[in-house]
């Protein structure tokens, strides 16, 4: 498939908006590929709107709406870490807009259940205190992620934005996979963690083709090149 110009749409992981994509957007655009990357309610840019009220199906919504207004089709839908949340319900909304689905170090969830019910204890307890203050979430120190690249951490560091807590409690709908859609899963071997060991395993039981890369959870921006090599053969 090397060769192929694809539309590719980048969803960003929790606390994170478009920023996270700026090394793979440009990539990908060098190849001749179309890419867009839309923030979610409440992150990034649009920190100032929804933060305090958006929930998944909110998010959700953003990226179908997204699509419906570009208008398109025969699209490469990439969730990064949450971001494997919402594109699994934008499947489920949008099936005919959807060519593959890219996972990269991402929760890929089951029916009927959310982000919080992949969370370990630790998290799981900061966030029920969040929800039950009702304010958003902060972000985890990034050397939770190993993220040591000193500008890339300055980079990071002034652009995480506190996340919606409800998108993590709402449960998706989980589509059953068609067959003609092509699934691959990105794992960022630096980064382990039991929810994504699990969430690999489904989507190789649904035919998924995995890559293992030699890179930490915030492979956006501390491995790009190596990002946007995976995704342009899978265009």
């Amino acid at each position: 498939m090397i060769g192929n110009r694809g539309t590719f749409v980048l969803i960003a992981g929790g606390w994170c908006g478009t920023w996270a994509w700026r090394d793979v957007i440009a990539g990908l655009r060098d190849l001749g590929h179309q890419v867009t990357a839309p923030t979610l309610t409440g992150l990034g840019e649009r920190r100032h709107i929804g933060n305090a009220t958006a929930d998944l199906s909110t998010h959700i919504e953003d990226v179908v709406v997204h699509m419906e207004m570009e208008d398109l089709r025969n699209v490469t839908l990439v969730g990064w870490s949450y971001g494997g949340i919402v594109t699994t319900g934008v499947l489920s909304r949008a099936p005919e807009r959807v060519k593959s689905m890219i996972y990269l170090d991402a929760f890929v969830p089951e029916d009927g259940k959310a982000w919080i019910d992949y969370a370990s204890p630790e998290a799981r307890a900061n966030i029920e205190a969040c929800k039950q203050n009702d304010v958003a979430v902060p972000p985890p120190p990034l050397g939770y992620f190993k993220v040591t690249d000193p500008k890339i951490v300055n980079f990071i560091s002034h652009r995480l934005t506190n996340h919606p807590w409800r998108t993590l409690f709402e449960p998706v709908q989980v589509s059953v996979y068609e067959s003609n859609l092509q699934i691959l899963y990105i794992r960022c071997l630096r980064h382990e963690q039991t929810a994504l060991t699990e969430a690999r395993e489904r989507t190789k039981k649904a035919g998924a083709r995995i890559v293992n890369m030699d890179a930490d959870h915030f492979s956006p921006l501390t491995a790009p090149d190596d990002i946007v090599g995976v995704l342009a053969q899978f265009a």
